[in-house]
C-alpha cells in the first residue's frame, strides 16, 4: 500500500497460490481503497503491426479486430497507435501487446470481484516504465531500460524515439561458471542481436542500455560488460533515482518494483487490459465521491449563505434600531414645534389667496390674447361688410364672465362710426333684469378673488357697415359670422346684442332711407375659449 510518497506496507504471494484464504483476507483489509493491478509477467507479448489510417470508432474497431485475430485466447489485450509510416500508404503503426496466459490474472480478479474492490485498471509495467525515462530526462534515439525484479528476473524494454517497441522478461538462472554480471551482459547482448535482426539500427546507430541497479552491484556488472563494446551501458543508481523522484524511503537493493510503483501512483494512468465490468466498482466509487463532494459543496454554500443572511439580518436589525432612534428624536422635535405653534394664529385667507396667486400668476406663464385675436381676425377676414369697433379681453375661471368696459372707451369708438340709425328699445323686464344682473356681476368682481386663467373671454363689438336699411340682410350676416366662429371647436360663442331687437316687446324707429348709405347695424358677441395648457 502506498500513502503519499511512501510505501507503508508490502506483502508477497506466489503467483500460483493466489486462491487461498490468506490472500483474500489480506486484500479485504484494503478492499475500499483504489486498486491498480500492474503486470510484469513473462507471459506478456509485444509486437508491431500496421492498420489503415482511420480515426475514431473506425480505428477502434479495426484495432479490436486485429487484437482478436492475434490474441484470440486472451481478453487482456491492448493496442497503442504510434504515428504513421513515412512511405507508401502512410498506414498507422500500432504496438499490440497482451497477457498471453489469462489464467494468471483470473484468480486475483475473482477475489477482487467478490470483495467489490474499486479496481482502477490493469496495466503493463513495461509500457509504464517509459515514465521513468521521461522523469529522468533520458533521451536517446535507441534506449533499452534494464530493471531487476524479484526472483531474479531481468526486464528489458526497448524504446525508439521515446516509443516502446519491444519488451521481454527473462528469468536468470544462477550459473557457478558465470557471475551475475556476465549473465546480465549476455542477456542484453542477445536482446540487441534480436533487435538488430529486425532492422531497428543502422551502422551508425548505437544502443544505450540504461541499467537501474544498486550501487553495491555496479562493480560486478561493470566488470562483465566490458566484453561487449557494441553496447553503451549507463548505470542508474537506484538511490540517486529515488532522490530525484523524491521517494521518501531509499531502496535497499537493485529490485525496481517499489520505485516503479511509487512512480506510477503519482500520475493518472490509462487502462490497458481491464474490461468495463471489471472496473465498475471504481466507477461507483468515483460517483459516490462526486456525490459526497457535491453534497459537501452544497452544505458549505448553504452554511455560507446562512451565515451571510444572519450577518445581514444583524445589520438590518441595527439599522432599524438606529432609524427608530432617529424617528423618535424627530417625533419629539415635531411635538415640540407643534406645541409652540398651537398658541399662534394663522391667517388662512391670506395664505389661500397667496397660494392661488402663486399657482395661477407666478408659476404658470400669464395667458396672452394674441392667439385668440388671430383666430378671430381670420374669421372676420371672410366678412368684408363687418366692421370691428372694439374687443374687450380678460381671463377668468367662469366661461360666462363679461369683462367691464373702461370709462370713455365706447364713446370714443362710437364717434368713429357715426350715430347709429337703427335702434330698438324694449320695455321688457327680462332685459332690465339682464342689465341689472350684469351690473351686479360687475360690482361683485370689484373685490373678487384672484382668477386662475382658465378661460379667455372676448367681447367683440362690431357693426354691419355700410347698412342700406335691409334688416334681414344684416341679421343674416351676423348669423353667418356666429356660425363661422362656432366652426372652431374651442370657441363658445353667444350673441349679447343683435343689429335689431327681434323680441316681441321691442319697437322700431323710422329709418331715413335717403341717408342709409352712412348708417351701420351694430352687434355684440361673447366668445370664450379655454386657456391652452391648463
Amino acid at each position: 500500500m502506498i500513502k503519499g510518497r511512501k510505501l507503508v506496507s508490502r506483502k508477497s504471494f506466489a503467483i500460483g497460490g493466489l486462491q487461498t484464504p490468506v490472500v483474500e483476507a489480506h486484500l479485504q483489509i484494503y478492499a475500499t481503497l483504489r486498486t491498480y493491478l500492474v503486470t510484469d509477467l513473462v507471459e506478456e507479448d509485444f509486437r508491431l503491426d500496421t492498420i489503415p489510417h482511420l480515426r475514431g470508432s473506425d480505428r477502434a474497431a479495426v484495432l479490436e479486430r486485429k487484437l482478436g485475430q492475434i490474441y484470440r485466447a486472451s481478453p487482456f489485450r491492448h493496442a497503442i497507435v504510434q504515428g504513421r509510416e513515412e512511405d507508401g500508404r502512410r498506414d498507422d503503426k500500432a504496438l499490440l501487446h497482451a497477457v498471453t496466459n489469462p489464467d494468471l490474472l483470473k484468480p486475483l480478479l475473482s477475489i477482487l470481484e467478490r470483495l467489490r474492490t474499486p479496481l482502477q485498471g490493469i496495466y503493463s509495467s513495461a509500457v509504464l516504465s517509459g515514465l521513468l525515462l521521461k522523469d529522468l530526462a533520458i533521451v536517446f534515439p535507441h534506449t533499452m531500460l534494464v530493471t531487476i525484479i524479484p526472483d531474479f528476473g531481468l526486464r528489458q524494454t526497448y524504446f525508439k524515439d521515446k516509443q516502446i517497441k519491444f519488451s521481454r522478461l527473462t528469468p536468470i538462472t544462477t550459473d557457478e561458471s558465470r557471475s551475475v554480471g556476465q549473465l546480465i551482459a549476455a542477456e542484453t547482448s542477445r536482446t540487441w542481436q534480436y533487435l538488430d535482426s529486425l532492422r531497428y539500427f543502422t551502422e551508425a546507430d548505437a544502443l544505450d542500455v540504461c541499467m537501474l541497479a544498486h550501487e553495491r552491484d555496479h562493480e560486478a556488472i561493470q566488470e562483465a560488460i566490458r566484453r561487449y563494446p557494441l553496447l553503451r551501458y549507463r548505470f542508474l543508481d537506484i538511490n540517486e533515482v529515488a532522490t530525484k523522484l523524491k521517494v521518501a524511503t531509499a531502496p535497499t537493493s537493485s529490485h525496481a518494483e517499489e520505485l516503479l510503483c511509487l512512480l506510477y501512483s503519482r500520475v493518472a494512468l490509462t487502462n490497458h487490459f481491464a474490461a468495463p465490468n471489471e472496473t465498475r466498482f471504481a466507477s461507483f466509487r468515483r460517483a459516490r465521491i462526486t456525490i459526497f463532494g457535491a453534497t459537501a459543496a452544497v452544505l458549505a454554500m448553504g452554511t455560507a449563505g446562512a451565515a451571510f443572511n444572519l450577518y445581514h439580518a444583524a445589520q438590518v436589525s441595527q439599522e432599524i434600531d438606529s432609524r427608530g432612534r432617529q424617528e423618535n428624536a424627530l417625533h419629539s422635535q415635531y411635538q415640540a414645534v407643534m406645541a409652540t405653534m398651537n398658541g399662534q394664529q394663522s391667517a388662512t385667507d391670506i395664505v389661500r389667496e397667496t397660494s392661488t396667486f402663486f399657482n395661477s400668476q407666478i408659476r404658470p406663464a400669464p395667458a396672452a390674447p394674441g392667439p385668440l385675436f388671430n383666430e378671430i381676425a381670420q374669421v372676420l377676414a371672410g366678412f368684408p361688410a363687418i366692421r370691428l369697433n372694439q374687443i374687450l379681453w380678460a381671463t377668468n375661471n367662469d366661461p360666462g364672465f363679461v369683462p367691464t368696459t373702461p370709462q370713455g372707451f365706447s364713446a370714443a369708438n362710437v364717434a368713429l362710426g357715426g350715430t347709429p340709425q337703427v335702434t330698438s328699445t324694449s320695455e321688457s323686464k327680462t332685459a332690465q333684469a339682464t342689465v341689472a344682473s350684469t351690473g351686479a356681476a360687475t360690482d361683485s368682481m370689484t373685490n373678487a378673488p384672484l382668477t386662475g386663467n382658465k378661460f379667455h373671454i372676448a367681447v367683440v363689438e362690431a357693426a354691419v357697415q355700410p347698412f342700406d336699411g335691409d334688416l334681414r340682410s344684416a341679421l343674416a350676416t351676423t348669423e353667418r359670422l356666429v356660425e363661422a366662429l362656432k366652426a372652431n371647436p374651442e370657441f363658445t360663442v353667444k350673441v349679447i346684442k343683435r343689429p335689431v331687437d327681434t323680441t316681441p316687446l321691442a319697437s322700431l324707429k323710422v329709418i331715413d332711407k335717403s341717408n342709409a348709405i352712412s348708417t351701420q347695424a351694430p352687434f355684440t358677441l361673447h366668445i370664450a375659449r379655454k386657456v391652452r395648457g391648463t
